[in-house]
């Protein structure tokens, strides 16, 4: 039996393999003695598993004195925003997000709706390893239902103070590849006024995704065909757990999950100047979104709640992850796809002869490669080779960033999956090809 990999988010794996309801069980009781006896709201994608998963967190709640609070099949925000509520004491997200159907997760959410800080997952550790406090039949408490959470969620981003919900009328296209957004999305749509939509709303009848979970230029073909063929002003991607979105344009192009930040950190900018906050894989093109507003940039290692604890650093209200999150705290500390949609149609709304392919083409244009190897081995070994093919690092506090003539490389050691990923942009393809293949030589060296 393989080992459960364990981020900075919680844990996850394959579901009766490397992450099984014992897991579930132990994980969801640790976290119940972190954040003490009160209810603690819990949410589910889609996957065949979830409802296993669902029943176990339940028990390792109850068992330490907790009341769970079953939210149901909602998107990883939609629970991040019920956990900051009154008299509740935490939230536990049931889904692996981008990883293919048979994985599963939980992602562990403090009070402050945001993902567990280090200190926290160092307590957590320690509750782990020790001994459970399980509690007696007079502890224990009883498993509650909450409707309606994401219809809240709808309503609380369309009220947000730049949110434009009236003029330009707009058509999308949703790709809620099976999953939550299925009900997000149109919610989402419906509060702004927006005619929506809809491909793969179900997942496949044997529990497998419709298309490649992780919404980016690879997956969304079948949404770029759609956009043109129902003639609508964009196309929204998400993923599994609806945190994160891709963009496609009013012509079909697939522009991808990068300019999803840019563009909201353009619109947000415009109205509420200060510093941004992206992780070192993002695209410079969010940097030159915060140029045209007189803003800075300020980055940190992969990872929301590295974001977020950049953002408390730098006074920052808005920032993201160039996979497609988007953070702003006007809502809640936590990458939100109903958010970036959001703002997206606020600014198609505020320039009404402006389309989104015009909008892209307002913004330099990069070349960049997303690779990921399966990489079982020592990081550090591979980092001192790659240091001396490319030199000092500038940043190491998330494996190895470097600047480059007109980009950037990043390498490092995935949180969440068993392999490691290069990812580097540049404005010269033969730069980016030598950077790649470079990383390949090494690879090879130390496998």
């Amino acid at each position: 039996m393989n080992k459960p990999i364990i981020s900075g988010s919680g844990i996850r794996g394959i579901f009766g393999d490397s992450f099984t309801v014992q897991d579930a069980c132990s994980f969801a009781a640790a976290f119940g003695e972190l954040v003490g006896p009160g209810r603690v709201v819990v949410g589910r994608d889609t996957r065949k598993s979830g409802p296993a998963v669902e029943a176990a967190v339940c028990a390792g709640l109850l068992g330490v004195g907790c009341t769970p609070v079953l939210l149901g099949v909602v998107t990883t925000p939609t629970v991040q925003l019920e956990a900051m509520k009154d008299g509740v004491s935490g939230g536990i997200a049931v889904t692996s997000s981008h990883n293919p159907g048979n994985w599963n997760a939980l992602k562990l959410i403090g009070s402050d709706g945001v993902f567990l800080r280090a200190e926290e997952r160092n307590r957590l550790t320690g509750l782990l390893a020790a001994e459970r406090k399980w509690t007696d039949y007079r502890g224990c408490s009883r498993t509650e239902i909450l409707d309606g959470s994401t219809a809240r969620h709808a309503e609380l981003v369309a009220e947000l103070p730049l949110a434009i919900k009236t003029g330009r009328k707009l058509k999308v296209v949703l790709d809620v590849t099976g999953a939550t957004a299925a009900l997000l999305g149109p919610a989402t749509m419906e509060a702004l006024d927006v005619e929506w939509e809809m491909i793969f709303p179900e997942m496949t009848p044997d529990g497998d995704f419709p298309r490649i979970a992780e919404p980016n230029t690879q997956s969304l073909t079948i949404l770029a065909e759609e956009v043109v063929a129902r003639n609508a002003d964009v196309g929204f991607g998400f993923d599994p757990d609806g945190d994160r979105l891709a963009l496609v344009d009013n012509t079909g192009r697939l522009i991808g999950e990068e300019y999803t930040v840019a563009m909201a950190l353009d619109y947000v900018l415009a109205h509420q100047p200060g510093p941004a906050v992206v992780n070192l894989s993002t695209s410079r093109l969010s940097e030159d979104a915060a140029e045209k507003h007189g803003c800075n940039v300020f980055r940190s290692p992969v990872g929301e709640v590295n974001v977020v604890e950049e953002m408390d650093r730098r006074g920052a209200d808005i920032g993201g992850e160039g996979n497609g999150g988007v953070i702003h705290r006007d809502c809640h500390l936590g990458r939100d796809s109903a958010v970036a949609m959001t703002y997206v149609i606020s600014y198609l709304r505020e320039h009404p002869e402006t389309t989104v392919s015009q909008w892209a083409d307002s913004f330099p244009e990069y070349i960049n490669i997303k690779r990921k190897v399966e990489y079982t081995g020592d990081f550090s070994r591979m980092a001192v080779l790659l240091e001396q093919y490319l030199g000092q690092p500038d940043d190491t506090s998330d494996g190895l960033w470097w600047r480059r003539e007109g980009g950037w490389v990043h390498i490092r050691p995935s949180g969440t999956e068993p392999v490691v990923r290069f990812i580097a942009e540049n404005t010269a393809q033969e730069i980016l090809d030598d950077d790649y293949a470079l990383f390949r030589k090494v690879l090879k060296c130390v496998e």
